[in-house]
């Protein structure tokens, strides 16, 4: 049995692994300091009023994430929200201290992880070989290095401890009734911070059938300490629903498509996306935030048939090597239930997206670990033993190298956007934010170079044209300003910031009638 004791115990002789993990994730991503706050950080930190007074806290809990920003959006963090309030607290609009914040966030997860692993499976080796691949892999690099992405470690914070305790709670006799008030806060405090924590129920139920050294603690008690958090999502799943469905809780397109009207699609789709996470974790070259997932609207494709293939053959495996090895369906499991609210269940505003990987991809580390600690089982010898060891290593130092490298694509916001054209250069959103960064860097031939090739991609976006026409307008090109203003216009008539801006162009002009039409149609 696990008593506090031993649990000290398991603390002090694993105190200096636990070092070298903090210090490898500070030595990975300490580079990300200087990199500015830009992308979604805009709404979430810099112009969000509430974040800036502590008095707006209780609107964290009552308000979309985006309404200290007077914008509408389907998302609800408070706790999240609640930790950019700190940091602004702290360092004010300094972008370092939000950088550190995700940094230490991400070291907590990696101490977390050791110990769940270490309780879990009893291998040290396995542990810290897990946690390290987890620390230093660069599909994690989107949820540290953007200061936004942070919501991924911070629930995850809260789901680790949830496990932590629950297997605790299973392997002990004293403080139950602490350690299981305790399993509750940890669930409310990541489901506050995420969404994506409603699974947690499930992953703690697979934790119980994982873990072997549970005589006492019955089926029935299980059922007894989950019930309250199925509760508790309940609660939640009617909350936002009703009081807290700021935009569309359930689906986050504003205009239907064949995507998000058709549940079919959605999950055909994603096993094309899971093809795409399996080739980023293996070779996590094709780095970005701008993808391009195509839908898949039948079962006859060639990325589903892969996909489905290796899924059966996993579970048919995991299944066959259950009694000799739990890791397998332990992992198999565990990504299937952490990937799950990313699935396309809800058709969500991104189809595919590396931060989404944060959590579920520790099955594949912990897949990796228990392979080279199968090795350093097959191999006694000394020399086969080193070889082994450089492997995993050279591998840890190649994908650390390509974290760091990463970091620098994050340095600001030119770089950043430039850096996604690279890889996807037919997304308009991304090059829309490069023309408005060049915009407000003062290179506006460079901005307006961008907004002209948009608009020969897809002449569909009335605030394309509102831009290009502010970008003449700073060159006093008032002719070509008022061109662009009436095309937007033309797009959508109620686009209503380009008769702000003829009004504005007009007052500069001296052009009184014009200026007094356009004011009578604001009115």
């Amino acid at each position: 049995m696990l008593s506090s004791s031993n649990l000290k115990s398991i603390i002090s002789s694993h105190f200096f692994l636990s070092f070298i993990l903090l210090f490898i994730t500070f030595l990975t991503y300490f580079n990300i300091l200087p990199n500015q706050l830009f992308f979604d950080d805009e709404e979430l930190i810099y112009k969000n009023t509430y974040v800036s007074n502590i008095k707006y806290l209780p609107k964290f809990f009552t308000e979309n994430m985006v309404a200290g920003a007077g914008k509408i959006s389907n998302m609800y963090r408070p706790v999240l929200m609640v930790t950019f309030a700190a940091d602004h607290f702290l360092w004010n609009n300094s972008p370092t201290g939000y950088h550190l914040t995700s940094i230490f966030l991400h070291a907590i997860n990696a101490l977390l992880i050791y110990f769940l692993i270490y309780i879990l499976f009893r291998n040290r080796f396995l542990a810290f070989t897990t946690s390290v691949f987890f620390v230093v892999h660069p599909v994690q690099s989107e949820a540290i290095i953007y200061a936004s992405g942070r919501t991924d470690p911070l629930y995850t914070v809260f789901a680790l401890l949830t496990m932590i305790v629950f297997l605790y709670l299973c392997l002990s006799k004293t403080n139950l009734y602490l350690k299981w008030i305790g399993v509750i806060i940890f669930f409310v405090l990541s489901l506050l911070s995420k969404e994506s924590a409603i699974v947690i129920p499930l992953i703690l139920i697979l934790l119980y059938f994982v873990l072997k050294d549970k005589k006492t603690f019955s089926l029935f008690k299980l059922i007894i300490i989950i019930s309250p958090l199925i509760l508790i999502s309940g609660i939640y799943i009617y909350l936002r629903l009703t009081v807290l469905n700021f935009a569309n809780t359930l689906n986050f397109y504003p205009v239907n498509n064949i995507y998000s009207q058709n549940i079919f699609v959605r999950l055909l789709t994603f096993h094309r996306v899971l093809l795409e996470y399996l080739a980023l974790i293996s070779f996590p070259k094709d780095l970005t935030v701008a993808r391009d997932i195509p839908y898949i609207t039948s079962l006859n494709n060639f990325s589903v048939i892969i996909s489905i293939a290796i899924l059966i053959g996993t579970f048919w495996f995991s299944i066959r090597n259950w009694r000799k090895n739990r890791i397998y369906l332990f992992c198999l499991l565990w990504f299937l239930i952490a990937i799950l609210p990313v699935s396309g269940i809800v058709p969500i505003n991104n189809i595919m997206s590396e931060h989404y990987l944060y959590l579920p991809s520790l099955s594949f580390f912990l897949l990796i670990a228990n392979f080279f600690c199968f090795l350093f089982q097959k191999f006694t010898n000394k020399y086969s033993r080193i070889i082994v060891f450089a492997s995993v290593i050279l591998i840890l130092s190649a994908l650390s190298l390509r974290t760091i490298i990463r970091t620098f694509d994050w340095r600001d916001p030119i770089i950043f956007y430039t850096k996604s054209l690279n890889q996807s250069p037919w997304h308009i959103p991304m090059r829309n934010n490069l023309a408005m960064a060049y915009a407000e860097t003062g290179k506006i031939d460079l901005a307006i170079y961008e907004y002209k090739k948009i608009i020969d991609i897809t002449d569909i976006y009335p605030n394309t044209h509102h831009n290009l026409a502010n970008a003449y307008k700073t060159l006093g090109k008032y002719k070509e300003a008022e061109d662009e203003y009436y095309k937007a216009l033309k797009i959508d008539p109620n686009f209503y910031f380009s008769y702000f801006g003829l009004a504005d162009l007009y007052q500069k002009t001296g052009e009184k009638e014009k200026f007094e039409r356009i004011v009578k149609k604001i009115k």
